[in-house]
Parts: structure tokens; C-alpha cells; sequence
């Protein structure tokens, strides 16, 4: 099997002596810098999950507020557990108040249990930073299946937010 590179700007796969990308026509050898951070967030849309929950990860870490809206695109349009979890995280290290509509709206969507309460996390940490919406989330969570809502009035209890 041939040695393939991923285009960093759509992720095709091409041979490994491409100049440019076969798919966009993005040239392979990077003669236009790009910043690490632009670099992270491109790699948000990479076909590896591990990849994307990785990137996650680092970009909630470095707490770069740039990425919020490739953050929140991404918890919308992510199927991958791991990467959900680790996008939610994220935003939850972010601290920015706009994440929690969206954090709702993917609450109120079918999900692993463990992204559940990933997500219920993430607007523990918003609250904790005094966004309002995210408590009000908390308190009244959107429907979400009986054990889910179990879960969610423990993790509550547990981060001291049920009586604010």
C-alpha cells in the first residue's frame, strides 16, 4: 500500500509525493504558514474520531476562545461519543456564555449517558462562571429519558447546584 497525507485544508487522502491535493487543489507543502491554533481547529473536521476528540482536548486546555465557533458547529454535527465528550468538556473550559443554548440543544438530543452528563458538566462549569442560562438549563433540563434525568439530578447534587 502506497504512503498517503491528509490535505490539511479538506482531508483527502493523497500520495505521499502530491504537491497539491488531488480533492481541492490545496498545495501539500505548506508554503502559506499556518498558525498552530488555525491548524487545530482545521483539524477538528479530521476523519480519524481520535483526532477530533484529541484536538478537543487541546483547544479546551488552551482555553482558545477563537475556536468557540468551530466548537460549537462541531457539537452539533458530531456523532462520535468520544468527541462529543471531549467538545462538550471544551466548551465547558471556555467559559463563554453562547455555548449553552447549544449544550441544551444537544441535551435534549439522544445520547450516550456518559455524553449526557459530559454536557451537564460543561454547563456546571458555565454556571460556575455566573452564565445564567446555563444554570436555568441545569434546573430545568430539557426531556431527556428517566434514567438520564437520574443521572443528572445525582451530578447536580454532586456539584452543589441543585439549590442555587
Amino acid at each position: 500500500m502506497p504512503l498517503m497525507q491528509f490535505c490539511s485544508t479538506c482531508w483527502a487522502e493523497n500520495l505521499i509525493d502530491a504537491t497539491v491535493c488531488d480533492r481541492c487543489g490545496t498545495s501539500l507543502s505548506e508554503a502559506e504558514p499556518i498558525f498552530y491554533d488555525q491548524k487545530l481547529m482545521r483539524a477538528l473536521h479530521h476523519p480519524v474520531p481520535e483526532v477530533r476528540e484529541m484536538v478537543a482536548m487541546l483547544l479546551g486546555l488552551r482555553q482558545d476562545r477563537h475556536a468557540l465557533p468551530v466548537l460549537l458547529a462541531r457539537l452539533l454535527e458530531e456523532s462520535d461519543i468520544g468527541v462529543l465528550c471531549a467538545i462538550s468538556k471544551a466548551l465547558g473550559q471556555l467559559g463563554d456564555c453562547q455555548a449553552a443554548a447549544l449544550l441544551a440543544k444537544r441535551l435534549a438530543q439522544p445520547n450516550a449517558l456518559m455524553v449526557a452528563l459530559t454536557i451537564v458538566d460543561a454547563l456546571a462549569a458555565l454556571a460556575r462562571t455566573g452564565c445564567w442560562e446555563a444554570l436555568n438549563v441545569l434546573k430545568t433540563p430539557p426531556p431527556v429519558p428517566e434514567r438520564v434525568a437520574q443521572e443528572i439530578t445525582a451530578r447536580l447534587e454532586t456539584l452543589n447546584l441543585l439549590y442555587y
